[in-house]
């Protein structure tokens, strides 16, 4: 009988393992694109409702994925076959614009300052960052994912011009700065009086409400939170709560009050989906008797504390989206084993989350102690604090 219970405890871990596993190396798939709604422009200014696959783009696209509809063919549009295309669930527009490329790579270094005279052009899809009634903001990325912005005005495209690059002087190393921009936009715009005279940073952040103050005086609408477009790396705040227990020889806790709170770092692009977080987790007002099945009668109560990190992904692009990744906790006076498991639930608008976790524990496949254990179920609310400090 020891044997066959050995064997299913055995076999519980290892098919667990197993299906763990799967989950986490299934997660590439997502990162390859998924067919989300959208609409192209034609060159004769016709739209087309259908399918656009959703890359996230690391690099500015020349082509796009297009299906009229689920059942129908998929077909590639180049930049040069359309205006512009747009995806709705991630606020995403792009238009199709020629561009002149400079090559001036940070990878190299240059004995001579190297030339802001173009030799290569390209027709390619621009990322809309803000928009208005006389003046847009738009983003290029190359193939280092190194971002440059244009502004488009009067359907004029200019380029705002800002390259590091190194160069070699006497024997020596340094990092020089090309930052034209911050003379370029005084001109461009010079038919306001600015609000702010300081020239802005070459961020995306700085560079878009500059635009839009300016647009402003056109009758251009402020916006004061900006739609999430997971094109930006976002950092949030998390508080949670719940209810945990735990079990393993000697050990024996019963379903407890949890609550918790931590940092969850959200990737951008072709990677929006995937997530790092470190979590702080205490079970309030427990004794030592609460915990060991043979400690004897102390009813001290204290707080346990269990620090959490962890990555994993969401999976689609829906305002509802299931999420899995992985976990390594560890408690602190070292109450219970340190726990190596998934994570697995559900979000909304990747701010409510149900998490359910600490119900398996790859750690102990080596050991006797319990692969399967007492769940923690969560329920958890994200504060994205990028928008908190790009309000104005």
């Amino acid at each position: 009988m020891i044997s066959i219970s050995t064997r299913s405890s055995c076999l519980a871990r290892f098919l667990g393992a197993v299906i763990f596993i799967f989950f986490v190396f299934s997660t590439s798939v997502f990162s390859q694109g998924k067919f989300l709604d959208g609409y192209t422009v034609s060159l004769k200014g016709d739209t087309l409702q259908g399918l656009i696959r959703y890359e996230g783009w690391d690099e500015s696209p020349v082509y796009i994925d297009f299906s009229s509809n689920k059942t129908s063919d998929i077909r590639k549009i180049s930049s040069k076959e359309i205006k512009e295309f747009y995806i709705t669930s991630v606020n995403a527009r792009y238009k199709s614009k020629k561009i002149a490329v400079l090559n001036i790579d940070l990878s190299e270094i240059y004995t001579i300052p190297p030339s802001l005279q173009s030799k290569d052009s390209a027709v390619i899809f621009l990322r809309e960052v803000t928009s208005g009634p006389k003046a847009s903001l738009l983003e290029y990325i190359n193939s280092t994912s190194a971002t440059h912005f244009y502004i488009e005005k009067d359907s004029i495209l200019t380029e705002l011009i800002y390259y590091p690059f190194y160069r070699l002087i006497r024997e020596k190393k340094y990092l020089l700065l090309y930052d034209d921009y911050k003379k370029q936009l005084p001109a461009l715009l010079s038919d306001v009086q600015p609000i702010d005279t300081k020239i802005p940073g070459y961020s995306q952040k700085d560079l878009r409400k500059y635009i839009e103050n300016y647009n402003e005086f056109f009758g251009g609408q402020k916006q004061i939170n900006h739609p999430q477009d997971e094109h930006d790396f976002t950092i949030d705040f998390n508080f949670n709560g719940g209810i945990e227990g735990w079990e393993e020889p000697g050990i024996l806790l019963k379903n407890r009050l949890t609550y918790g709170f931590g940092i969850r770092a959200n990737l951008p692009r072709r990677f929006h989906n995937r997530y790092f977080k470190i979590n702080l987790s205490f079970i309030p007002s427990v004794s030592d008797k609460d915990i060991y099945t043979n400690y004897g009668y102390d009813t001290k109560k204290h707080t346990l504390k269990t620090l959490e990190f962890g990555s994993g992904t969401y999976f689609g692009s829906g305002n509802i989206r299931p999420f899995v990744g992985i976990d390594f906790a560890f408690p602190f006076n070292t109450w219970r084993s340190s726990i190596l498991g998934p994570h697995a639930g559900i979000g909304l608008y990747r701010k409510f989350n149900i998490e359910v976790s600490h119900f398996a524990n790859l750690g102990t496949i080596l050991s006797d102690a319990p692969f399967f254990n007492k769940p923690r179920i969560t329920l958890s609310y994200y504060l994205n604090l990028n928008q908190l400090v790009t309000k104005k």
